[in-house]
């Protein structure tokens, strides 16, 4: 819910740079500029440890595992990706202009759903394979393991006081079930090596988010509220 007392016109032109400012980072999703941006560092730099192990973009993705089923889905993605991300700076800055005017959120929340949409097929066609799912699952189940673990820290500490021999053991099992699951696994690498698809996947939600919401400021400031 929107509260009474904002100032609807200044609000929505921060929700119209902020989808400006995505629609910059899907391009750079699209074109693989953080890959390149890595490899003039390291080659400029030479720091130690600097690697580009990044995926090239989204645009050399269709092209990437040619013949398999669903190439043929990732192409009309890729194809429809550069369509979302120009009508999102265009919208974006049209309605950073005129953030009263109805069409041009209601028209960015289309984009950012067809961009989404592409950024999904994409996701689907690289990152939905056998091996990748499953060292995301494993990551995925790492980082809600440590969240969880942050937050009953104290009943933990607790528990250890009163039965430190069953606690030690049951951390011990848990310790040697990770250590297998994750052999060869470092989510780092899992999520830089698909970074691109990642960043387009939240760059279009925040878009479709922040569209969403100049929609309803654009009502407040039509009636003059």
């Amino acid at each position: 819910m929107l509260r009474k007392n904002i100032d609807a016109k200044a609000e929505a032109a921060k929700m119209a740079s902020l989808s400006l400012i995505l629609g910059i980072a899907a391009g750079v999703a699209y074109l693989g500029l953080i890959r390149r941006a890595v490899m003039l560092l390291q080659s400029t730099t030479q720091i130690a440890g600097l690697n580009a192990n990044f995926d090239s973009g989204l645009l050399t993705l269709a092209s990437a595992q040619p013949g398999t089923p669903s190439t043929s889905l990732a192409t009309v993605a890729v194809a429809a990706l550069p369509v979302a991300i120009i009508a999102t700076l265009a919208l974006s800055f049209a309605a950073r202009v005129r953030p009263a005017i109805a069409v041009f959120p209601s028209l960015l929340i289309a984009a950012a759903i067809l961009g989404l949409l592409g950024a999904v097929a994409l996701f689907l066609y690289v990152v939905n394979t056998a091996r990748h799912r499953n060292d995301f699952l494993v990551a995925l189940g790492t980082i809600v393991a440590v969240s969880i673990l942050l937050r009953l820290q104290r009943s933990v500490r607790q528990f250890y006081r009163r039965n430190p021999a069953l606690v030690s053991a049951i951390v011990g099992v848990v310790a040697i079930a990770y250590l297998v699951l994750t052999n060869g696994i470092n989510i780092s690498s899992i999520l830089l090596s698909d970074v691109d698809i990642w960043l387009a996947l939240i760059a279009f939600v925040l878009v479709l988010y922040s569209a969403i919401k100049m929609v309803r400021l654009g009502t407040r400031l039509r009636r003059g509220r």
